[in-house]
């Protein structure tokens, strides 16, 4: 055999050598995601469930979990295919396909973390068709929404200050300010709200009012600028939100009391 033939030969075995290791590598990663789909399937919303993060699982419902698959048909896959995988320390990473019954091909990414359960699902990432604007990756909420997810926000927030301790609202922020964060900086950050906890949890039965709409800032982050206002006085929030898993995580919070 020539020499220029073995080189080749060569160069193809450790080309083949290194894609099954990183198959093997990924193989459990990508069995996390066949295993999500295969439980849609069979109609066990309960295995589904249990495939999620516990970050995924304390911002979102097994209800919700069921409509965001219904409305997205990803309760009638016909094949998966994930043509990219990846492994950072505890975090992993599928791109792929969904191929729905209907035909209908839908890229999707799955983000995974690593824990005592096993690699479990992060976030779900359905890319978007139509026109996007730079820095988008879902649609803004509509005014209800808006209202709804600032006031889940300051519930869990008013509700962490009355217990002069943080734990609560750190549980409710994303990932991504998780890895930022701890509850004892939180604890220091907001620190300065506890003597008003009294005065705060009167917010949880008084309406909101949006003062400037949604917008995604520069950061890429959704924006809502928002006050109360009873007779204790006046509060006003600026929250902002990224999108994790099927729904908005808050990224950052700033208060202020007058």
């Amino acid at each position: 055999m020539k020499t220029w033939m073995k080189v080749v030969l060569g160069i193809v075995a450790v080309i083949v050598a290194l894609v099954s290791m990183i198959f093997w590598l990924t193989g459990d990663v990508t069995k996390a995601g066949d295993d999500f789909f295969a439980a849609v399937q069979k109609n066990d919303m309960d295995a589904a469930y249990e495939l999620l993060s516990d970050d995924f699982q304390a911002g979102t419902s097994k209800a919700q979990l069921k409509a965001y698959l219904v409305a997205n048909a990803f309760d009638k896959v016909k094949e998966v295919s994930w043509g990219s995988r990846s492994i950072e320390s505890n975090r992993g990473t599928l791109s792929g396909t969904v191929t729905t019954e209907s035909g209908s091909a839908v890229p999707l990414t799955l983000s995974l973390v690593n824990g005592e359960k096993g690699w479990q699902i992060y976030a779900i990432e359905k890319q978007a068709a139509g026109f996007r604007e730079e820095n988008s990756t879902a649609p803004i909420p509509s005014a209800e929404e808006q209202v709804a997810l600032v006031n889940k926000t300051v519930a869990v927030f008013v509700d962490s200050v009355n217990a002069q301790d943080m734990q609560g609202f750190y549980d409710h922020i994303s990932y991504l300010w998780k890895q930022q964060i701890d509850v004892a900086t939180l604890n220091e950050v907001y620190g300065g709200f506890f003597p008003h906890r009294a005065a705060l949890q009167t917010l949880k039965q008084t309406p909101v009012v949006i003062t400037k709409p949604a917008f995604v800032n520069d950061d890429g982050a959704l924006e809502i600028q928002s006050r109360y206002e009873n007779q204790y006085g006046l509060a006003s929030f600026t929250t902002k939100y990224i999108y994790e898993g099927v729904g908005w995580k808050v990224i950052g919070l700033k208060g202020d009391l007058q």
